[in-house]
Parts: structure tokens; C-alpha cells; sequence
């Protein structure tokens, strides 16, 4: 039986796919299974895959039909799976060579741990890297309270580190999280399969409820950032986002501080003025009025009322201003 089951999800990602698959198969750990999963690609993926596959009996391909939510096939992918720890990797992404061997090491050392995760460095697709998720000042400014560290570079997160995800920095991201089947399998719901975005952060927030983790400051993946990628889609991004935070902030109501009950409020109504702004632009006022109203209804703020007065005035009005203030411009 594999030690490691590593899951990838994949649509018509011809161009990325064969440097995903080969980021974990030159990992150091031998005792591992990789599942592919087709999701109705129409390109060159499956080919790509199966090309590898016949080279290398840990890789599985599975192809079904396409789903279009990655979820669906994640779950596939952990219902195929027999590995008593699970990774995840998005096609366009890729793992550090020591990647499995660090997390399965910290495992090892700390056999309490259900979940063990670590930093992730931004690639671009001109070869430069940058900057780290969790180098981020809201990680890094906050997490000492919620952490206890064992030596360089590895944190044990205390019991209330479910409260530091909600208020400060959710932490957790498909690329850097090793989990144990068990954990998994204590979940009654595993990704959720009606949501596009943000299906995995609702996943992170539950297990980390009531899993003992571990954090390792390291970055040990890589976050590729280029013009698919699926965040870019800047409403369905905000819909799925909010949708898992609003969801969160009543799971953790008793749990949370009054502060960081506070800052999560501020938090999610700042995402809802944002959103609001990115419907006022695209002129759907009656959309972003409700967004501005639910923005004051976490946290009132004179900038969310006056974007919100701002929703009533006629969208002919407005495109005209635009139309002179670009004239005056030019």
C-alpha cells in the first residue's frame, strides 16, 4: 500500500500537466501513488498523462465527464485513493523535491499530528518567483499567539489556530497540506461538490476545528500564477469566497474572541464593499447595493454609505461623467 496518495485535478492543462506530475515524481519518497484526474479535458491533457503513466506504474489516470468544478473531481480523487496521507496539487502547480519527505519526517517526529503544512512561494510564467503566502504580514504579525514553536522552522499549532484561520490568514491552500486518510474520513463532507471557488477553504476550516497541525516555515511548494488562473474570475472568486466566510463566522460565532470575532466581521465586510465596487463599476447597481448593504450590516463605515448612496443615481448619469472626465483626461 502507497504511503502518500497525491491527487490532481485536471482540465485542459496540456501546458502545465507533465511539470506538475514530474514535481512529484522526482520527490524523495518512492512509496507513493499519483491519481489523475481527467475532468472532460478537450485538449492534450489525457494525452500528456497517459504518456507518463506508461512510464511509471504509481500513476493512475482516471478520466470522467467534465464536471467543471474541481471539487468533484478532488473527491474522485480521495474515493480512488488507498494512501494513509493525502497531498493535493493543482495541474498548473508544482511541489519542492523534498516536499513529501519533510511533512511525512515531521509526522514522524509528532505521531499526534492529523495535518501538517507548510509555506508556498508565487511562480510566474517568466520563471520569477516572489514573495510567499505565508510571509504575508497578517501571518506573520498575528500567529505567535496561536503557535508554539519546537525548533527552526516548525510550529505546533495550539487548539484555538481555527481562530487565527477565521481572523487573520486562512493559512491552509491545496498545494501545501499532508493529511492523514483518517482525518479526512472523520469529515462527513469532503470538498464541497456544489461549490467552483472556495471549496477548499471550507474543507481547512472544518478540519481544523478539532486536528492537531503543524506548520512548517519553509516554502516547499509553488503557486503559479498566470492569465487561467481560476481566481482570476473576479466574481465568481468573491461569490465562493464570501459564501465560505459568511458560513464560517456563524460556525465559529461561540468560538471566536470578541476581537477576533471583530476583525473577522471587518474582514468579510471589506470583501463585500470590494465586490460592491466590482458591481458598481460593471453597472449593476441593484447587485452592488445589495453587496455596499451588507458591507454596513458587519461593520458600518461612512465609505460604504456613501458607495451605497451612490447606487441610486441613474446609470445614464454616471456613464455620462465617465464619458466627459475621459474627454477632460484626454
Amino acid at each position: 500500500m502507497p504511503e502518500v496518495s497525491i491527487i490532481i485535478p485536471a482540465y485542459n492543462c496540456e501546458r502545465y500537466i507533465g511539470q506538475a506530475i514530474e514535481s512529484v515524481l522526482c520527490q524523495g519518497v518512492r512509496n507513493l501513488e499519483l491519481l489523475v484526474i481527467n475532468d472532460g479535458s478537450t485538449d492534450g491533457t489525457l494525452s500528456v498523462a497517459n504518456s507518463l503513466a506508461e512510464k511509471d506504474s504509481r500513476i493512475r489516470v482516471l478520466s470522467q465527464a467534465n464536471s467543471g468544478k474541481p471539487a468533484i473531481a478532488r473527491n474522485a480523487g480521495i474515493r480512488q485513493s488507498s494512501g494513509e496521507f493525502i497531498c493535493f496539487l493543482d495541474a498548473d502547480d508544482l511541489f519542492f523535491p523534498r516536499k513529501l519527505e519533510k511533512q511525512l519526517d515531521v509526522f514522524r517526529r509528532y505521531p499526534h499530528l492529523k495535518l501538517v503544512f507548510h509555506d508556498v512561494k508565487n511562480l510566474y510564467e517568466n520563471g520569477e518567483e516572489s514573495g510567499s503566502y505565508l510571509g504575508r504580514a497578517e501571518f506573520r504579525d498575528h500567529v505567535g499567539n496561536y503557535v508554539s514553536r519546537e525548533r527552526d522552522g516548525l510550529y505546533l499549532c495550539n487548539g484555538n489556530f481555527y481562530n487565527f484561520m477565521s481572523a487573520h490568514c486562512p493559512s491552509l491552500a491545496i498545494q501545501n497540506v499532508m493529511v492523514r486518510r483518517a482525518a479526512l474520513e472523520a469529515q462527513s463532507t469532503w470538498f464541497p461538490e456544489d461549490m467552483k471557488i472556495g471549496e477548499d477553504l471550507d474543507l481547512w476550516f472544518r478540519l481544523a476545528l478539532n486536528t492537531p497541525m503543524a506548520c512548517i516555515m519553509e516554502p516547499l511548494s509553488y503557486y503559479r500564477r498566470h492569465d487561467s488562473n481560476i481566481t482570476n474570475n473576479l466574481s465568481g472568486y468573491f461569490r465562493g469566497s464570501l459564501e465560505v466566510h459568511e458560513k464560517n463566522l456563524k460556525r465559529g460565532a461561540k468560538l471566536f474572541t470578541r476581537q477576533e470575532k471583530d476583525i473577522y466581521k471587518s474582514k468579510i465586510s471589506a470583501q463585500h464593499f470590494h465586490y460592491g465596487y466590482y458591481l458598481y463599476r460593471n453597472m449593476d447597481m441593484k447587485s452592488a447595493r445589495q453587496e455596499y448593504m451588507s458591507s454596513l450590516g458587519l461593520q458600518p463605515t461612512r465609505k460604504a454609505l456613501f458607495a451605497l448612496l451612490k447606487t441610486f443615481i441613474p446609470a445614464r448619469v454616471i456613464k455620462s461623467c465617465r464619458y466627459y472626465l475621459k474627454t477632460d483626461e484626454a
